[in-house]
């Protein structure tokens, strides 16, 4: 499988023209992928998109996969399933199992990509059902709902493990404090790096692509 490296628009200005700008900057500059965060306010203390621009990211041409960081899952699930999408992802703590199933079916049911999200303090073996029907894993590497956060170290022992457990054909995305030096340390576990700040303000993408996909 290709690694990838996927911008966090939560990094882009809000403004449409400079948000439209940092996307094509970001396309002119190889980076083909975007992840679009979802925040409702009450699954994490904030809030982000809501299917706005969209449409202007898949008219440049960008592969999207949307991040749910909400408390009413089915609500904003079909709604999501209805936009120009390639993956998306949930809480798996917003949910219970059974219900958890039945999301991913449904998502599944119109052609996109589904699977979970997992928080830093989540038990992976509490889950192991639902990583092994998913398509995608969105492991935070911080605290959701804010960038710019440091990496928990942990999370790389929960990659690795996931790394054993997921289907073969099943993206692991690292979401959070992604670095150079973190993308050097996980990336034998990791096939998707979501970077914000750190990939916006980075001259020389490049060398950014380079080492992911090396």
């Amino acid at each position: 499988m290709k690694k990838i490296i996927e911008a966090s628009i939560l990094a882009f200005d809000r403004n449409y023209f400079k948000f439209k700008k940092t996307s094509k900057l970001m396309w002119n500059q190889k980076i083909k992928n975007i992840h679009y965060d979802v925040m409702d306010g009450n699954f994490v203390p904030n809030t982000a998109y809501n299917g706005e621009r969209i449409n202007l990211l898949k008219k440049i041409g960008f592969k999207i996969s949307v991040h749910l960081m909400v408390c009413d899952v089915e609500k904003y699930v079909k709604k999501f399933v209805y936009k120009n999408i390639d993956y998306l992802t949930f809480h798996c703590e917003a949910v219970d199992k059974e219900k958890a199933v039945e999301i991913i079916k449904f998502i599944k049911g119109k052609n996109i990509k589904a699977g979970i999200a997992i928080k830093p303090e989540t038990s992976i073996e509490d889950y192991i059902e639902l990583i092994r029907m998913s398509d995608i894993i969105t492991v935070m590497g911080v605290q959701p709902g804010f960038g710019g956060q440091k990496y928990i170290p942990e999370t790389t022992n929960r990659l690795k493990e996931l790394s054993k457990l997921k289907h073969e054909g099943c993206v692991i995305q690292l979401d959070g404090g992604v670095t150079t030096e973190i993308i050097k340390l996980t990336k034998e576990y990791v096939d998707s790096f979501v970077s914000g700040s750190f990939l916006v303000k980075t001259e020389n993408k490049k060398e950014i692509l380079d080492l992911v996909s090396s």
